[in-house]
């Protein structure tokens, strides 16, 4: 029997968006029409990824051209408090090197 994944939420913000649930190739499209092209404006971009419990390559790539998109429109892309399942994922793969990372209350 397969596993439901937990649905993908995303809530905008005045910097950015919020995303709880699951990342994954059942979601990841919604994520991508939320994030790419980067929503207007200027500066820093959050996204808040605190109650997001999985991530898989589908959404890892989705933050890359994200990432790669905000740096294009002279904008930051930070990534919020992260779980710790995408921490993890983060630093496995080596991301946590490229992304602009920061934990805010």
């Amino acid at each position: 029997m397969a596993e439901i994944s937990e649905p993908l939420i995303i809530s905008q913000t005045s910097c950015g968006l919020v995303v709880s649930g699951e990342i994954d190739s059942s979601t990841v499209d919604l994520l991508s029409s939320s994030l790419i092209p980067t929503p207007g404006g200027s500066g820093e971009f959050s996204i808040d990824m605190a109650e997001v419990g999985f991530i898989d390559s589908s959404g890892l790539r989705v933050l890359i051209q994200a990432h790669q998109h905000a740096e294009q429109s002279q904008r930051t892309l930070m990534i919020v408090n992260p779980s710790p399942i995408v921490s993890r994922l983060f630093a496995v793969s080596g991301l946590d090197e490229l992304f602009n990372i920061t934990n805010r209350a």
